[in-house]
């Protein structure tokens, strides 16, 4: 897989180790790590405790097939009837909605519907299998997405039959973000938060950089390391996250809202952001926006760090992110350099 992952952290000096403290919480379907360095450790505790109970809480409040917050938010707009919503969730929608916009569309968090036709909402199938194309067809006609949803103060409302939001493919991002704002608000300067392989640096490990390792999508080991800046998040998204296999074909469920179904041009896709919201989105973007339309997506969404795998193996990088990828030793990845400029 291309992701940044926790045991491809790479390891400080053993002066510096001696004044890291590490947690793992499970949120979210997944584990969230957090390593602190040179933290105090009644600063440490204080916001790790607060990070686990907003964790739990966003968990429950921002997953569209539950019974929290985004839930009641859909079965209102499934009514036809405006929602009083937190700031906090009308903020994640309006960044949602102006993400989308920049994508030209291929992020669009107003799939849901699409998302539980193809059964990608639960894990309780036994034999998942693609739907129908009349039903495709009939979510294509419908034509509902986040572009209809009004967002008035904390007000959501819509005049589109079917709409249903799922911000799956920005949540962790948003959940990152606050990690941050919390070990920020403590005092912590120094960490790095890994939420199931998407990751936000603040400050720095010791005296050096936070380094993470950037996988192959199909486990054929480390394509290299890049270093994290102060603040900077890196997010990946790839088919092999979420998929089954049906007669003999994968089907992963990062879904082209232009034809209702799996993007098939792309592996992973890894992006390097200001913040884990913009990263989050980028990275569904960039995977779905394809060979020829990636490099003016990243663009409108003011992405320059960008690493893809294709379908056959390949591998593009944006320039500057090719200048940040430090090869492993013995590594023989062909990368082709694609223009970040317009």
């Amino acid at each position: 897989m291309l992701a940044a992952t926790a045991a491809a952290l790479l390891a400080a000096c053993a002066a510096d180790e001696d004044r890291t403290v590490e947690r793992r919480l499970l949120a979210m379907a997944t584990s969230v790590d957090i390593t602190l360095h040179a933290a105090d450790p009644i600063a440490a505790r204080a916001a790790l405790a607060e990070i686990e109970q907003m964790l739990l809480q966003y968990e429950g409040d921002y997953y569209a097939w539950g019974d929290g917050e985004l839930a009641r938010l859909n079965a209102g707009l499934r009514d036809g009837r405006p929602v009083d919503v937190s700031a906090e969730l009308a903020g994640l929608l309006a960044a949602a909605r102006r993400l989308s916009e920049q994508s030209g569309g291929v992020f669009d968090p107003g799939v849901g519907a699409l998302v539980e036709l193809w059964g990608f909402h639960t894990d309780s199938r036994t034999e998942p299998r693609p739907p129908d194309s009349a039903g495709i067809a009939a979510w294509l006609a419908a034509g509902a997405g986040i572009e209809d949803l009004s967002i008035a103060d904390s007000r959501i409302s819509t005049s589109a039959s079917g709409l249903l939001i799922d911000l799956g493919g920005i949540a962790k991002g948003d959940a990152v973000d606050r990690t941050i704002r919390i070990l920020t608000r403590h005092g912590i300067e120094n960490a790095i938060v890994n939420a199931g392989g998407d990751l936000r640096a603040l400050g720095s490990r010791g005296v050096r950089a936070w380094r993470i390792g950037v996988e192959s999508p199909r486990g054929a080991g480390i394509l290299g390391v890049v270093e994290l800046h102060d603040g900077e998040a890196a997010f990946t998204s790839g088919d092999y996250e979420r998929y089954f296999d049906h007669e003999g074909e994968r089907h992963h469920h990062i879904l082209d809202p232009t034809n209702g179904y799996p993007a098939d041009h792309t592996r992973a896709i890894t992006v390097i952001a200001a913040d884990g919201v913009t990263a989050d989105a980028a990275a569904t973007a960039l995977f779905v926006a394809g060979p020829d339309r990636w490099p003016e997506v990243a663009r409108a969404m003011g992405v320059r760090h960008v690493l893809r795998v294709d379908a056959s193996g390949r591998i593009e990088a944006t320039q500057e992110m090719r200048d940040r990828l430090e090869l492993g030793e013995g590594s023989a990845a062909d990368i082709i350099v694609v223009s970040s400029e317009g």
